[in-house]
């Protein structure tokens, strides 16, 4: 069936780090403050419990929303994963609450391990898709570091880990545990309050709930595989809960409606998985294959953070590797951008700008960008890089329709690094 709630829910560019006054109450015991990803207060007769800690920049903020709930001592903090707007906060809950127990699935360690070996370059990237909640980030920290406090980014420090699932009750609340590796993490967990029949999903479906997930990312990570991702929404159709709480916005109330919503996903991702094997058995080219794929109209689902398209490409690489089998300098340390410079010697330039008008006219805009790119590659030629400055604006007014964030924040940096050498240029000519 076709989602009801892809257009009533925010997008992923109204993801925002935590900037609030006081919790949304979502019901008689559960408090939610947002920000880079949610952080949640579940009350007990016994103590409170945390779900997550946000960013170490977020956490004052969170606390000081939770302040107001009540005034018991914080006795578990469960993460549903280990990206930083997780578990970033840690140390600084942890100085409050030295008793409290910390508690997640036991993939954490090796996850933040790995997070830590390749950090600067995925920082790098993820500047240009998250550069607000970076600059306001490294800030605090600094900030932070002078009045003395070291741990503001902190990592996770789990006093208790498990492997599949684990039970636990607090002030007469059962609460139920299970990894869900096909998350958005290999550490991903989902928490589920079986006598409310409510579930906490984290950031399991992704960032955003009802959209198709990145199964690979595009600020760089590892791939996620589609069959676990299954699995996991399976797991969520045998809990069949009445309340969602996932990592960002309000929670989804309806065991129907949320029962529909996961099905659609799980069906859509299922149908992608299959046909993009069925490709690769029959020999067929990747790029064919993510032109062919079209989900069916009953199965469409959002694609704000991840797409259909990228979802094909991380199953097609995923499987079968880097080499595709096209040409034989993908064996060797070569790029294909090495022989533009050459190319562009070949080319008579007042052809080759007529040949990238002539495309743009005609909506060929990716043949436009490669041909502006063999023009630019030797000179910064002025007049390609107008028209790949043109296509750019053209993409991201198209692009903002849907608002995938990704997409969006891409092509504005795109535009602004082509305005930069557009200036470079003028500058060198004068």
């Amino acid at each position: 069936m076709e989602s009801l709630l892809i257009n009533k829910r925010p997008g992923s560019l109204d993801i925002k780090p935590a900037n609030q006054s006081k919790p949304f109450q979502i019901n008689d015991f559960i408090h939610l403050s947002e920000g880079a990803s949610n952080s949640y207060l579940i009350e007990t007769s016994e103590g409170n419990i945390l779900i997550n800690t946000g960013l170490g920049v977020e956490a004052p903020i969170h606390k000081n929303c939770f302040d107001q709930v009540n005034n018991k001592k914080i006795k578990y903090i469960i993460y549903t994963q280990g990206h930083v707007d997780h578990v970033g906060g840690s140390g600084f809950f942890k100085e409050y609450n030295p008793d409290a127990t910390l508690i997640a699935q036991e993939n954490i360690i090796e996850h933040q391990s790995f997070d830590s070996l390749t950090q600067g370059g995925r920082v790098l990237n993820a500047y240009k898709f998250f550069g607000e909640m970076i600059d306001l980030m490294n800030g605090a920290i600094a900030k932070s570091e002078k009045m003395g406090f070291k741990d503001i980014q902190s990592i996770a420090e789990p006093d208790i880990l498990f492997k599949d699932e684990y039970h636990f009750s607090l002030g007469g609340l059962d609460l139920e545990l299970y990894s869900v590796p096909g998350g958005e993490t290999l550490d991903a967990l989902l928490l589920y309050l079986p006598q409310h029949k409510i579930l906490f999903s984290g950031n399991a479906f992704g960032p955003l709930f009802p959209h198709i997930p990145n199964f690979c990312t595009i600020r760089g990570d590892r791939i996620r595989f589609a069959i676990p991702y299954l699995d996991m929404c399976q797991k969520v159709l045998d809990l069949n809960p009445e309340l969602l709480i996932t990592g960002h916005f309000k929670p989804i109330e309806g065991q129907q409606l949320i029962r529909k919503e996961v099905k659609n996903l799980h069906d859509a991702v299922e149908y992608i998985h299959a046909k993009t094997v069925e490709g690769i058995n029959t020999g067929k080219d990747m790029y064919e294959l993510m032109q062919e794929i079209v989900l069916p109209e009953e199965l469409s689902v959002g694609e704000g953070y991840g797409t259909v398209q990228w979802a094909i490409r991380s199953i097609y690489e995923g499987y079968t590797g880097w080499f595709r089998h096209s040409s034989t300098t993908e064996l060797y340390s070569y790029s294909p951008k090495t022989i533009f410079p050459e190319l562009n010697d070949l080319i008579e330039e007042e052809k080759a700008l007529n040949k990238i008008k002539e495309l743009i006219n005609k909506n060929e805009y990716f043949k436009a960008i490669h041909l502006s790119e063999i023009v630019i590659s030797a000179d910064n030629n002025e007049k390609a890089l107008k028209m790949y400055l043109k296509i750019h604006k053209i993409l991201l007014k198209e692009a903002q329709k849907n608002s995938n964030r990704w997409i969006i924040k891409w092509l504005e940096y795109e535009i602004k690094e082509t305005k930069n050498k557009l200036n470079e240029s003028k500058k060198s000519s004068t």
